[in-house]
């Protein structure tokens, strides 16, 4: 009887703890189902692709659909510029959406501000019979466009890019920012950017391009030298290709001297995608002595002469060209 007893308690024992076992491994299943395999996991592998300029791996895993565009947002530097101040704060608990489907919201820190996405997966199948496999529901990435009218180039989160028309779209994964302008020596635009959140977003950015400090130091240069040779043309009234002139009925002595008092102010602007010059306003002063035809007195002549001119502005690759066009 004794040794029934003995053998009882060691069965007892061993079932007991083989319970324990099979209740301790369905708990691991569980926590490693919930956590290594989860739909959360997805999410967190999403983002680090994001960071290290993984486009390949990210598109993978997110499932989505390019649109047609320009796909220079989409890996290595521009898009790890994209992600550089992207920081995740907390994967929330996956909510049911049914058919197999969870929604899982991610809050985030893109600088200095919150923000939050949401995001779809779906249990595909299971790994070793216990693990789910789960796998964003597919979407389309969001766009950017990017509006220059005046230039075929910027700056795309530190990527020179090519703008073939006068607004280029660039796809771009979400959660990210991303940020536009360009900077030449005679030509910039400042930053303009904006944040992705969801898939339905559009960004768009419009570069205000507008002539550098040096491009106007050229033209005002060209400018002066243009008028120091109209000025050099003396002892005439009217100096052959020169913007000013004096038609009087006295007859005028040499030597005859223009010099300018007032030169133009450059103002260089876009026109339907061209840069042209405004109008050119300056003043000239005439001094010379003269004598009345009729009555023979001879006076000093000093006046002093409005006078306006178009130029064409030509800019090329550190060149600058203008063309002064008088009637």
């Amino acid at each position: 009887m004794h040794g029934t007893t003995s053998v009882i308690k060691a069965v007892a024992t061993w079932l007991l703890a083989l319970m324990l076992t099979i209740a301790a491994a369905v708990v691991v299943i569980y926590f490693v189902n919930a956590k290594v395999y989860g739909p959360g996991h997805q999410v967190s592998s999403y983002f680090d692709a994001l960071q290290e300029g993984d486009g390949e791996r990210a598109l993978g895993l997110l499932a989505a659909k390019v649109p047609q565009s320009n796909a220079a947002l989409l890996d290595g530097d521009a898009l790890r510029a994209a992600a550089a101040d992207l920081e995740l704060v907390q994967i929330g608990e996956p909510r049911d959406a049914g058919e197999d489907r969870v929604d899982i919201d991610v809050t985030y820190a893109m600088g200095a501000e919150e923000a939050q996405s949401t995001f779809r997966l779906t249990r595909t199948e299971k790994h070793w019979l216990f693990f789910d496999q789960w796998s964003f529901v597919p979407s389309v990435l969001p766009t950017v466009t990017v509006s220059a009218p005046s230039q075929r180039e910027a700056v795309l989160n530190g990527v020179q890019v090519a703008l073939p028309e006068e607004t280029t779209t660039f796809a771009s994964f979400y959660p990210t920012r991303v940020e536009a302008s360009y900077e030449s020596e005679f030509f910039a635009a400042p930053a303009e950017s904006g944040v992705l959140t969801s898939p339905r977003d559009t960004v768009s950015l419009v570069l205000a391009t507008e002539a550098t400090e040096a491009l106007r130091n050229a033209v005002d240069a060209k400018v002066r030298d243009f008028l120091a040779g109209c000025t050099g043309a003396q002892d005439r009234l009217a100096p052959p290709g020169c913007p000013f002139f004096h038609f009087t009925d006295n007859r005028v002595q040499p030597p005859i001297v223009w010099e300018i008092t007032q030169y133009p102010e450059v103002n260089i602007r876009s026109v339907s995608g061209k840069w042209v010059l405004s109008p050119l306003n300056g003043k000239a002063r005439l001094t010379a002595e003269q004598t009345d035809l009729f009555s023979g007195v001879k006076s000093p002549l000093e006046v002093e002469k409005d006078f306006s001119f178009a130029a064409q502005l030509s800019v090329g690759a550190g060149e600058v060209s203008v063309t002064p066009l008088i009637d």
